[in-house]
């Protein structure tokens, strides 16, 4: 298994050993001096604004609204996958992550953000709401509600999109190797190269904490 999840098992283990431990049910807990691996850190790419229009422009159409938003609001996939239009307010300017999409085994659920920190509201620049406008008014949400859907309706796949829409506007445009997740990381480089405070970073990205966010990025600070 990957040195994350060997290390998520490990926690919940060792968990339920202290909690026996304190129960009085075992005398001592056998999980002490336990050698973990490290976790294996995918190094990040960072576009700057033309390279994030050229990924936009070469992707299919119902998808260009989607590859701004991550790179500019900084939003994970799955939260903009969930993202259903009573979340979005564009007169206000601001989308709200309540809920994320995920898709595990076939299997599509919406669930609550994992931590308090990630259920936040986000601010949104002026030409991104008039980019989310259009989209809207060219695709607009079915009965579920969903701001960014499957071509034919639906909730929106992350392998489905991932093969069919993703890769080869990746490969039209700035090449492999970059993720949908890299554009988090870029949003987070421009938020750095503007000068914004890590404080301010942390709550737009929804950070559990600002140790988080300067573990992550920074190497990108002066």
């Amino acid at each position: 298994m990957s040195p994350s999840t060997i290390r998520l098992a490990y926690l919940i283990v060792a968990g339920l050993f202290s909690s026996a431990l304190d129960s009085d049910l075992i005398p001592r807990t056998p999980c002490r001096g336990i050698k973990l691996p490290q976790r294996s850190r995918t190094e990040m790419r960072f576009l700057n604004t033309e390279q994030v229009a050229q990924v936009a422009e070469a992707i299919d159409a119902p998808y260009r609204a989607l590859v701004l938003a991550a790179a500019y609001t900084g939003c994970r996939f799955g939260e903009l996958a969930g993202l259903r239009i009573h979340r979005l307010d564009l007169l206000r300017r601001s989308l709200t992550v309540a809920e994320s999409l995920s898709d595990i085994r076939g299997q599509v659920a919406l669930a609550a953000p994992k931590t308090a920190a990630a259920r936040r509201q986000v601010a949104l620049p002026r030409f991104l709401v008039d980019e989310l406008g259009r989209h809207l008014a060219q695709w607009p949400p079915g009965a579920d509600g969903f701001v960014f859907t499957a071509p034919e309706g639906g909730p929106l796949r992350r392998t489905n999109f991932r093969r069919r829409a993703w890769l080869p506007a990746v490969r039209a445009s700035v090449g492999e190797p970059f993720r949908f997740h890299d554009l988090r990381h870029t949003h987070a480089a421009m938020l750095i190269a503007q000068g914004e405070h890590p404080k301010v970073i942390q709550l737009r990205l929804g950070h559990s904490s600002i140790q988080v966010t300067l573990d992550t990025y920074g190497h990108l600070f002066e």
